[in-house]
């Protein structure tokens, strides 16, 4: 079912039509499609343990706290920095999920919002929001 919310949210995404190379629709699309293909393979051989444990940890709250972080990151996405927000993001998540130390929690969000910019900024060409 997230995979097709997914797939459908990313006829929002806006591309330049002009563009020749893969657009900024690309990957959400591939992730939206690998997830209906797993949920589709869940749902053809369904165990009891299965779906027993992964509703569990589907409504553990620090599942929900996450998923509301990353609600509020995509609501947001196109009013803030890319840059800043993806930091953001991953510090917040990282804090949810219990990381303490304060070197991680200062060096890997700010490599992963510079990594994953640089990488669709230069590699894949796709602008991204940014303030400066």
């Amino acid at each position: 079912l997230g995979g097709v919310v997914l797939l459908a949210g990313t006829a929002f995404i806006d591309i330049n039509e002009l563009q020749s190379d893969l657009t900024a629709r690309f990957f959400p699309t591939l992730v939206s499609l690998g997830l209906i293909f797993c949920g589709a393979l869940l749902a053809a051989r369904p165990s009891e343990r299965l779906l027993t444990s992964s509703l569990g940890a589907l409504f553990n709250q620090r599942a929900l706290l996450s998923a509301t972080l990353f609600l509020i990151y995509c609501l947001t996405f196109r009013y803030v920095d890319f840059r800043i927000s993806t930091a953001l993001f991953v510090f917040a998540v990282m804090w949810v999920l219990g990381a303490r130390r304060p070197l991680e929690l200062i060096l890997t969000p700010v490599l992963v919002s510079a990594s994953v910019f640089i990488l669709f900024r230069f590699a894949f060409n796709v602008l991204l929001p940014v303030w400066i």
